[in-house]
Formats: C-alpha cells, sequence, structure tokens
C-alpha cells in the first residue's frame, strides 16, 4: 500500500534528520521543527502496514515505540518526538495544520492522547497559504522539515515552495511534497484550444490554472504546448506527467535556493508501470540528505515490493528472481547514463564515494539503486578502463576512499 511505504520512508528519515542535526556539536541544534503542512486527522481508520515493518527491527524494537498501524504523519513525528525526548538527544518540534474543520477536532483528539509534554502545535482550521507565514515566523531558526501531503495539484504554489527553500538555505533542512502523477495529467486533460462556450472556458481554465500554481508563473506557456504535443501519441497521459515531474524539478532547482532536489516514486506493486504518485524532495545538504540517507532507505522500501503474500496477507516468501532482474535491468539502463555524466562532472578527481553521490544526485531517482549497486558499476567502469584511480593502496583494490576520474 503506497500511504504505508510513504510513511515508512518518513519515519526513517525523521528518526535520520534529528540523528544528524539534534545534538550539541557546532553543526547540531538542541531544537527541531517538524512542518506537517496537509495532516488529515493524524490517524488511520484501517492499518498502513507500520506494526510490521516495527516488529522486524532490531533498531526500532530496543525502544518499544508503540507505534501502530493507524498512526498518520502527525503521530509518528510525536511518538519519534517522545523517543528522543528519553534519549536527551533533541527537542523536536511538531507544526500541524489542516483546513477541514471536523479533521482539523479529530487532529487534537489524537494528538492530546500521546502529545502530554511534547513540544507541537495544531493551527486553527485554515488553507495553507494563510497560515503558513505565521509557521515561517514561528520556527525560530531552527532546522526543519517539512512535510507537504498535498491533494491532487492544489493545497501549495511554486512561490511558497520558494519561501520553504529561502528558509531551508538559511537555517537547514529538507522539504518533502507529494507529487500526484494521475492529478497532474487530469489538470493538464483539461485544456484545450477551443471550448464549446465561455461557461466551460472558465470552469477548465479554473482547474488548469491549479497546475500553472504549482509549477510557477509562465509555466503555462510550456506545459500547455507539451500537452498538446503529446496528443498524438500511445499513452499520452504518463509521458505528460514524467515530462511535467522533471520539469517541475528543474524549475525548482534553477528558481529557488534549494542545494539539491530529487524525487521517488510510490508504488503499489513492483511491476507497475505507473505510479500514482511520486514524491519531491529539496534540501539545504542534498549529498548526506538526499545522496545517502534517502536514497537508500527508499531502496530498502522498494524492496518489499517484492515479498508475496499469503491468503492470511502475511509476507511468506521473497520473489529473489524478479528482484534481481530489476536490479540488472536498471544497472543496464543507468550505466550509460552514469559515463555520460562522469564526461561531464569527473574531468577533476573525487573520491568513490562522492562520484557515487554525484551520480544519484544527477540522476535525481532516488532509490533506484542503492550506493552498494552504484558502487559495482563503478567499479566495472574501472576494470573496462573508463575510469582511472589512483594511490589505491596495498592491496590495490577500489575503496570508496580512493580517487578516481573518467579516463579523458
Amino acid at each position: 500500500m503506497w500511504t504505508a511505504a510513504k510513511h515508512r520512508i518518513m519515519l526513517r528519515y525523521i528518526q535520520a534528520f534529528c540523528y544528524n542535526l539534534g545534538g550539541s556539536k557546532p553543526f547540531q541544534s538542541q531544537y527541531l521543527n517538524y512542518v506537517d503542512g496537509f495532516a488529515g486527522k493524524g490517524k488511520y481508520d484501517r492499518g498502513i502496514g507500520i506494526e510490521d515493518f516495527i516488529d522486524k527491527s532490531d533498531f526500532w524494537n530496543r525502544y518499544k515505540p508503540n507505534f501502530l498501524d493507524t498512526d498518520g504523519s502527525p503521530l509518528i513525528a510525536l511518538k519519534l518526538a517522545k523517543i528522543f525526548e528519553l534519549e536527551d538527544r533533541v527537542t523536536l518540534r511538531c507544526f500541524f495544520t489542516e483546513k477541514n474543520k471536523k479533521r482539523n477536532q479529530e487532529l487534537n483528539i489524537n494528538c492530546n492522547l500521546i502529545g502530554e509534554g511534547l513540544s507541537y502545535k495544531i493551527y486553527k482550521p485554515q488553507k495553507f497559504d494563510k497560515v503558513l507565514p505565521q509557521i515561517m515566523s514561528e520556527l525560530d531558526n531552527y532546522p526543519t522539515l517539512f512535510f507537504l501531503d498535498t491533494f491532487g495539484v492544489q493545497g501549495v504554489t511554486f512561490e511558497e515552495i520558494c519561501s520553504i527553500a529561502d528558509y531551508v538555505s538559511k537555517y537547514k533542512g529538507e522539504l518533502f511534497i507529494l507529487f500526484h502523477n494521475i492529478a497532474v495529467a487530469r489538470s493538464g486533460g483539461r485544456y484545450k484550444t477551443s471550448y464549446k462556450d465561455c461557461k466551460e472556458e472558465k470552469i477548465m481554465e479554473t482547474y488548469t490554472q491549479h497546475l500553472t500554481k504549482l509549477l510557477g508563473n509562465n509555466s503555462d506557456i510550456e506545459w500547455k504546448q507539451k500537452w498538446l504535443e503529446y496528443q498524438q501519441e500511445e499513452q499520452k497521459e504518463q509521458k505528460f506527467e514524467r515530462w511535467v515531474l522533471e520539469y517541475f524539478k528543474d524549475r525548482l532547482r534553477k528558481n529557488s535556493n534549494f542545494n539539491g532536489v530529487a524525487s521517488f516514486e510510490i508504488k503499489e506493486e513492483y511491476n507497475d508501470t505507473r505510479p500514482q504518485y511520486h514524491i519531491v524532495v529539496g534540501s539545504n545538504h542534498p549529498q548526506k540528505a538526499l545522496g545517502v540517507f534517502l536514497n537508500d532507505f527508499v531502496y530498502q522500501e522498494n524492496k518489499l515490493l517484492f515479498h508475496q503474500d499469503d491468503k492470511t496477507g502475511q509476507y511468506h516468501k521473497f520473489m529473489d528472481d524478479e528482484w534481481e532482474r530489476q536490479n540488472n535491468e536498471r544497472i543496464s539502463t543507468i550505466k550509460p547514463q552514469i559515463i555520460d555524466i562522469l564526461h561531464i562532472k569527473n574531468q577533476d578527481w573525487m573520491t568513490l564515494d562522492n562520484a557515487i553521490t554525484m551520480i544519484i544526485l544527477e540522476i535525481g531517482n532516488l532509490g533506484y539503486l542503492n550506493r552498494t549497486k552504484y558502487r559495482e558499476i563503478f567499479l566495472k567502469l574501472y576494470e573496462e578502463k573508463i575510469i582511472e584511480a589512483r594511490e589505491l593502496g596495498a592491496r590495490g583494490k577500489l575503496t570508496l576512499e580512493n580517487c578516481i576520474r573518467v579516463v579523458k
């Protein structure tokens, strides 16, 4: 279930974020912020798969955190905050918004049940654009993790995302925003060069404007043209979704103050050729946040898709052949791209470890392979004399600390 994947990744990333930036070292802070921009009621009516993940993890079991299958992102954040408080590691301050009045009331009730003694705030029901300035004024310049689980293409604009990037670039942190592939195609599909009457045109423009606001000022000039170009092609919706995703990331790289932008897909099944969602991530320190932590978290999450369920719904078999086949196919696909990137970006010496990170960020598709698989590709490139290395050490083997560069 894609919701479970999303929350398992956020569970692991909030923990990594707080362990990395929380503390008393010069680069750390004793206070960190978590902003949940579309929090809902804080929990689900039915389980989403957190408990099974926790039960099988030695790391999480040692805390006995009492995570439940029905926990949504606000309750996950609060339970993590409680762990960090017990460890005397860091104070995680949580900020929740939910515009729906009924869901907002339920959010208050659900958070009150576990939030005693923790630092959190739930804002009155209002749209995100109305409450964002207040949130920003209350973050107190601490590193902040923003999670915007938006609905469709509405809820947040490109300018608001850029204001978050401004904060993150100054005070550290990341933004996670849900990108709804199918909603993007649906909004694009509302655009036509002619309408039957003014009423239809006005209604359709309302929908298309949502997409334009998400992608930024004047983006409609480009995305409308691209939509028309795809009309005569097969799978036009999927092609448009992929184009918009890359266009969105590229605009963020060029026009926001994020130091790095990448994304990862959320699938229902391992062989799903049209994921409903991606999560786009912007960071002030992408090398570690995206290239190290998040990339391998997503890869491990994708591996869970290769467990085959029995009739009771319990995992009982791992599909080794299918998993190995996907990895081999991805290695074959990505290897030529890596060579092209190295010829552009790897003219000077850099460590193999940094080269792997650079490749992950340049490709921008987190979790496509893990760092170990990327290392295997580099070792093959070294054998094929496409890259060279220096100071190999006593055994003459290429390690992550060795410097490499592409052969000119």
